[in-house]
């Protein structure tokens, strides 16, 4: 089971009531670390190691589901208070992204993560949400100019409403304007290239760090 440590470190007290499954604290305590100067970066990846640690408790038999939905709620309430820090100043000139989480598929959390990253470095982030249809990706790629489609998924279900997206990018003229990226557990990279896509990767972190080196190739290339 994870360990709640007497230690009180701004954040720390943070992490006790995440790991104790405080629903009702978490949101004030983020709001109150954001008064307080804490980095919302920060916040995010205590919230993300606590998220973790909880992930690894439930497939060691520790945990079921009812802690992992409330995880995921406790998740989304901190996620609400450190947004608006996270975006602050980051102006939204680094491009454009449309992210969901396609048909079939309602796990949103590594979406999320990766929208507040990518909203901090500056992305104008477009989130569809989950279970979203095929012709709303490529609908909203063509109303906002993406430059980036974003899908992740944690079942297998997912892949052929992924695959139905880079179908209707092709038939609708927008693939070759627009770099797709797939997230979660179930993907590959093997599975992103037999699929067509450009860029495959299980961590947020490192979504960002793609989105942006894709951009630049991008950018190289006109």
């Amino acid at each position: 089971m994870p360990q709640v440590s007497g230690a009180q470190e701004p954040l720390e007290k943070l992490r006790q009531l995440f790991l104790g499954f405080q629903i009702d604290a978490v949101g004030p305590e983020a709001a109150s670390l954001i008064e307080r100067g804490v980095a919302a970066r920060e916040i995010l990846e205590t919230c993300r190691g606590c998220m973790a640690e909880i992930g690894k408790a439930f497939e060691e038999g520790i945990y079921y589901l009812p802690e992992l939905v409330v995880a995921g709620e406790m998740f989304k309430r901190v996620s609400e208070q450190i947004r608006p820090a996270l975006a602050a100043g980051a102006g939204g000139g680094a491009g454009r992204i449309v992210l969901g989480t396609p048909k079939g598929d309602i796990h949103h959390l590594g979406k999320d993560i990766f929208r507040m990253l990518a909203e901090a470095a500056g992305f104008e982030v477009f989130d569809l949400g989950v279970d979203v249809a095929p012709h709303v990706f490529v609908d909203k790629v063509a109303e906002t100019g993406a430059q980036i489609l974003g899908m992740s998924a944690l079942i297998t279900a997912a892949f052929d409403p992924m695959k139905e997206v880079l179908r209707l990018l092709e038939e609708r003229g927008l693939r070759s304007r627009v770099r797709v990226i797939l997230g979660g557990g179930v993907t590959t990279k093997d599975m992103a290239r037999k699929l067509g896509a450009d860029a495959q990767t299980v961590d947020a972190y490192e979504g960002l760090r793609i989105v942006q080196s894709l951009l630049l190739r991008a950018e190289v290339v006109a």
